[in-house]
């Protein structure tokens, strides 16, 4: 047995062991059989983003994948030392766990990247014997040119934060103001017409606990305040959906960090176009 090995990480697959051990002070990743496409010396690789991309390919449990409608939590390990004690945390809840979670701001902050973010949160995943699946999290992405770098990675899960489009003022302007604002929102994206959005909206909507009732200020208020929310998701949606091709991944659109709360029939409003535009 090698010294300091972690046990709970060791797997044989295809003939051959890999298992995290601890040599002169530093945690090192050894393979017994086949070492090709690892860089290192003797069978003992240090962990590096070539050889976490290796493993990946070899063991595929490391790689995060999306969890549709399962119920969730977000991690955020800030720093990359906390996922052991997630993983401790969510074991035995049923809750699907998204270890990688960071967004451009905090990696900024921190001076971490989001490839230097998925790894060290699949080196923990690896060390605790977690294969029961994990998700990776671009969070809070406010522009386009966020979103590659989190696509390279290949994240499971992509925030998208419209929230320098919402209209906060909307809450307090009067009819004729919100008339004259709605004019100018993105209709090319939203493919409507402000009447298209009265002949949608102006009606009473059946739930299935409740009734919701638009009438015109109220829509116009809704449509004024996150119209253009709504077509900067769209934007950002279809352009993650081109980078992507055929990987699967889960998408959130956040929009909690703004002035004003949601109401609820602001929520019917957001929810209700973007299924109408096609983003799940």
């Amino acid at each position: 047995m090698t010294p300091g090995i972690h046990t709970t990480s060791e797997v044989t697959e295809g003939g051959t062991r890999y298992f995290l051990a601890i040599v002169d002070d530093e945690k090192r990743l050894h393979v017994e059989g086949d070492r090709s496409g690892f860089v290192g010396h003797n069978g003992s690789f240090p962990l590096t983003a070539d050889n976490a991309r290796e493993l990946r390919s070899r063991l595929s449990w490391l790689n995060p994948q999306p969890f549709g409608t399962k119920t969730s939590a977000g991690f955020g390990d800030r720093l990359g030392v906390a996922t052991p004690g997630h993983i401790a945390a969510v074991r035995g809840t049923g809750v699907a766990p998204i270890f990688a979670q960071q967004s451009v701001r905090e990696n900024t902050r921190t001076g971490r990247t989001p490839q230097q973010v998925l790894d060290d949160a699949m080196w923990s995943v690896f060390e605790c014997g977690w294969r029961t699946g994990w998700g990776a999290d671009a969070d809070h992405m406010k522009t386009v040119e966020n979103i590659q770098p989190f696509v390279d990675a290949v994240y499971s899960f992509y925030t998208i934060d419209p929230g320098d489009h919402v209209d906060d003022t909307a809450d307090s302007d009067d009819i004729e103001t919100l008339r004259g604002k709605v004019q100018h929102l993105d209709w090319a994206t939203l493919d409507s017409s402000p009447d298209d959005l009265k002949a949608s909206y102006l009606q009473t909507f059946a739930l299935s606990d409740r009734e919701l009732a638009f009438y015109e200020t109220r829509l116009l208020r809704a449509a004024v305040k996150y119209g253009n929310a709504v077509a900067h998701t769209v934007k950002m949606a279809r352009y993650l959906e081109t980078q992507m091709g055929t990987r699967g991944f889960d998408l959130e659109m956040s929009v909690d960090e703004t002035e004003t709360t949601t109401s609820l029939h602001e929520h019917f409003y957001i929810a209700s176009e973007l299924k109408r535009l096609g983003v799940a």
